[in-house]
């Protein structure tokens, strides 16, 4: 199966690296341009290469690791049946105030599924700190693994999600779909939170 990135700043950057150490075949990309991702790509493994944004969009998996306010900018169409990972957080005071989001009216995750068209949206990887996840990952060590919090409206994408995710060495938490993804946001009490999965599970409910 193939992955996709959409942007190569530090969340690009860090599952990229995380994707290709299990194995994955990854494309890179960002919006400058091919060329400019030489100096990234010869830092990470060989199963990583640049590419368009367009050959992004074009994978199995594909992954926004973009600031939200560049959805827009974003190609409207994915490879068809592409599961979609959301990685993106909105902060008003970068993204621009939207009223819909910060009276939680929608959740962000929901307008990312409105602007692909598709209901294989999975939000994921949007609270752990970029820093320190690759030092968090235990892929080969299944016990006492940190949990990522998940949520999305399509089962099936979901468990393509939570594959990848424990592959690389996490366990997962299912928040249900993208309208509960709430505590998962960057104004909700899993954004930044590190713990077990019943931890998690505890302070989504905060």
């Amino acid at each position: 199966m193939s992955i996709g990135i959409i942007g190569s700043g530090n969340v690009g950057r860090a599952l990229g690296q995380l994707f290709s150490h299990v194995g994955e075949q990854v494309i890179l990309s960002h919006r400058h341009g091919v060329a400019s991702l030489a100096p990234v790509i010869a830092e990470m493994r060989s199963t990583v290469e640049a590419g368009t944004v367009a050959e992004a969009a074009n994978q199995d998996i594909v992954v926004l690791a973009v600031p939200f306010n560049a959805l827009d900018e974003l190609p409207a169409q994915v490879k068809a049946d592409a599961v979609v990972i959301d990685a993106t957080n909105y902060f008003p005071s970068r993204d621009g105030e939207r009223s819909e989001l910060t009276s939680h009216q929608i959740a962000s995750s929901q307008l990312v599924a409105q602007h692909f068209g598709t209901k294989k949206v999975v939000k994921a990887f949007n609270t752990i700190a970029m820093t320190k996840i690759r030092s968090l990952a235990k892929p080969n060590q299944p016990a006492g693994r940190i949990a990522i919090p998940i949520a999305g409206d399509d089962a099936a994408a979901k468990k393509t999600v939570t594959a990848l995710i424990e592959k690389i060495g996490f366990d997962v938490v299912d928040l249900g779909d993208l309208a509960n993804s709430y505590p998962a946001q960057a104004d909700g009490p899993l954004f930044l939170f590190t713990g077990d999965a019943d931890q998690v599970r505890a302070q989504a409910n905060k």
